[in-house]
Parts: structure tokens; sequence; C-alpha cells
């Protein structure tokens, strides 16, 4: 019996989610399944992958074969080399040596990873700053002369030159 880490899909139309199983290689994509190894959603940034680690190394001692999919997660998540250091018969020490450089070579490389052209547009400049619009323009006002008091009764203004009295 061949023995696959595979992909069973999961989730509602066009929002697929997937648990990464170990089946029998005749099984179809989401028949049954001998274990749950983990999960991996593509939809959120980044990718959400969760996998127990023991298992899938336990797994791939047994002589279970990943699909190039689930190959490619294990190389994301450090597994598939942890694999192939004990393939080659690495002591301990060296595997956590070599495991501690591919983690500090990752974390390098991720944050030029997330300052991609696309994600950083230039913001537009805005026309006018939001203080001057606050400020209103200075209006000149015409200073208003005072009134003229020709008698008590009469009051002329310069806008109304005829007062009479009714």
């Amino acid at each position: 019996m061949a023995v696959r880490m595979r992909l069973f899909r999961m989730g509602r139309k066009k929002m697929p989610c997937y648990r990464i199983v170990v089946v029998d290689s005749k099984v179809r994509r989401d028949g049954r399944y001998l274990e749950k190894l983990g999960f991996y959603n593509p939809l959120t940034k980044p990718a959400t992958v969760v996998i127990d680690k023991e298992k899938v190394l336990e797994w791939l001692k047994k002589g279970a074969e990943p699909t190039d999919t689930v190959f490619n997660i294990l190389q994301k998540q450090g597994i598939a080399l942890e694999w192939h250091m004990m393939r080659n018969d690495l002591d301990e020490k060296a595997r956590s040596i070599e495991l501690q450089k591919w983690e500090m070579s990752r974390n390098i490389k991720t944050p030029a990873t997330q300052a991609s052209p696309v994600e950083s547009k230039p913001e537009p400049e805005p026309e006018a700053k939001p203080e001057e619009a606050a400020t209103p323009e200075p209006v000149e006002v015409e200073e208003e002369k005072p009134a003229v008091v020709e008698s008590e009764s009469e009051v002329v203004t310069p806008e109304a030159p005829e007062a009479t009295e009714a």
C-alpha cells in the first residue's frame, strides 16, 4: 500500500481551506484519510499553516511520500530540511545548528519580501493642507464713516444722505 501526504479540500465554493492528511494513494482527493497532520489556509495573508511536526516526521520515516504542494509547504516550514538532515544521519547538534542558520536566513529575507513594489504605492499629495482649508481667507472690510449729526432730530449717514421725519 503506497501512502501519500496530500491536501484534503474543505471550505465552501471559492473559499478553500485544506487539511494536510495521510491517505492511501488510491483514495480520491476528499476520501477517507488515515491521519490528519495539519491545516493550510491559502486565503489569509500570509497563508496560515499549522503542522504537527512530530507526526509528519513519523510518517516520513514510515515511507509516506508528500505531493509536490505538500512538499513545498513542508519546505517553507523547515520540516523538509530537517527530514533531509535526518536521512543523511547528521547528529542532533549539527541538525540544530543548520536549522538555526535556516531560521536566521528566513528572518532576514522576510522584511524584503514584505516591501514589494506592487503593495507600496506612493500616496498622492493633497492639493490643500487641512490647516489652510480650515482658516478662512481675510476679507477686506471698508471702515464705516461715523454718522454726521446736523441737528438732534436729523441723523445723516453716508448711505442714506436724505433722512426726513415723518
